[in-house]
Formats: C-alpha cells, sequence, structure tokens
C-alpha cells in the first residue's frame, strides 16, 4: 500500500478518476434499478424519479468531495517532502 501511495499524486489522481469512470456509472445503475424496483408498487413515478434524480446528483457531490480531498493531501504532502 506504501508503494502506491509513493506514486506521484497527478498519476494517483488520474487513477482515481479511471476506476470511477470505468465503473461509476454500473454502480449508479444498479443502484437506480434497485430503487426503481422497490419503490415502483409504492410510490408514484414522479417521486421515484425525484428520488433517483437525488441519489445521483448525491453521489456526483461525493465523487467531487472525495476528489478536491486527496488532491488536497496528495499534494500537501509532496509540498511538505520537499521542504
Amino acid at each position: 500500500m506504501s508503494k502506491i501511495l509513493n506514486l506521484k499524486p497527478l498519476i494517483l489522481i488520474i487513477l482515481f478518476n479511471y476506476f470511477v469512470i470505468v465503473f461509476g456509472p454500473q454502480v449508479l445503475y444498479i443502484i437506480q434499478i434497485n430503487i426503481e424496483r422497490f419503490l415502483r408498487p409504492l410510490a408514484p413515478r414522479m417521486l421515484i424519479g425525484f428520488i433517483q434524480a437525488t441519489i445521483g446528483l448525491v453521489s456526483i457531490l461525493i465523487w467531487i468531495f472525495i476528489w478536491l480531498k486527496l488532491y488536497k493531501y496528495l499534494f500537501a504532502r509532496v509540498i511538505k517532502n520537499k521542504k
């Protein structure tokens, strides 16, 4: 694990984005389909769509939040090590 963290920060961020881009749509699709299947008999379509849109938005915001935290952590560590 420590060898992975010693890579250049840009490479780690690119790898993180690659995994999110490759696996993210499949995971989001599975979540959306399961929400649809669970709520179909219980709620109107408009409410189901609103819930799906909200969960999609939250997942995108979580991705951005994690990306920013990773960016700050990795580059702060590099700057601290160079001093």
